[in-house]
């Protein structure tokens, strides 16, 4: 959070984050990780698929400069600055326009706060409209509880209708609960890399990934395990049944150049 009680360091901030939006957003990349230099930078990170390791889809990431701190500290002195929105659909807009040359027939996953989507009605358009072009999975991502949850999902209903996937991301963390995965019915579970990573030594990980597993397919929803950093974490996810896979093991997040060149 931005402290209060340090006005010049909240306008610096707001400054900072301002220049961003104006710049065209984050930068996108799709799991190397580019830094950008003037604004932010999207990369693709590959999800790949258990039973064959084929790359199914990407995530689109947003990248900061350095001096800012972690890409989730950017986001949320955004929302302290009343930038939360823009900073959101900065980062969305950019990665659908950066994800064209994506190879055909994969998948583009983005990461959007509830709040935004009520925010900007305009965006559920460009999203159902990309949609049409290549499947998109929405990763509704949230630091805090969902206010207006009526709103929330009569957004979710036209994303929907649109033909565009709805994933509750990083279940097992902060506020991505059983009230979330009840309220959303999600298309996409992405069960977090703190429950992911090293399940074989902690029994409770290993317990709540099953669990997680069996309400995803007794739901209909497919299951992406994050976090997959080791030959043991990829061992045991698919040994125990996940859909789908993420993480550093099977492909570090990239910019677009680095997946289409030669």
């Amino acid at each position: 959070m931005l402290p209060t009680r340090d006005a010049s360091h909240r306008r610096h901030v707001s400054r900072r984050i301002r220049a961003v939006i104006d710049s065209g957003g984050p930068t996108i990349v799709f799991q190397p990780i580019v830094r950008a230099v003037d604004g932010a930078t999207i990369v693709f990170q590959p999800i790949v698929r258990a039973v064959d390791g084929a790359i199914e889809g990407y995530e689109a990431l947003s990248r900061f400069p350095e001096g800012g701190g972690t890409t989730e500290r950017w986001f949320a002195d955004a929302v302290c600055c009343g930038l939360g929105a823009a900073l959101d659909t900065s980062a969305v807009m950019n990665a659908l326009k950066e994800s064209a040359q994506l190879p055909h027939g994969s998948f583009l996953a983005v990461n959007l706060c509830a709040a935004t989507l009520l925010a900007d009605f305009s965006l559920v358009g460009h999203l159902v409209e990309f949609g049409q072009k290549r499947h998109l999975i929405v990763e509704i991502t949230e630091h805090a509880t969902i206010d207006d949850e009526v709103g929330v999902l009569a957004v979710l209903a036209e994303l929907r209708r649109g033909g565009v996937d709805i994933a509750v991301d990083d279940v097992g963390s902060g506020y991505a609960g059983l009230r979330h995965l009840v309220l959303l019915e999600p298309d996409v579970i992405k069960l977090d890399a703190f429950v992911v990573h090293g399940m074989r030594e902690n029994r409770i990980k290993m317990v709540v990934a099953e669990l997680i597993l069996e309400f995803a397919r007794k739901t209909g929803a497919r299951c992406v395990f994050e976090g997959i950093e080791t030959d043991d974490d990829l061992e045991v996810a698919t040994s125990i049944g996940a859909d789908l896979l993420q993480g550093y093991r099977l492909g570090r997040p990239a910019a677009m150049h680095q997946f289409t060149r030669d």
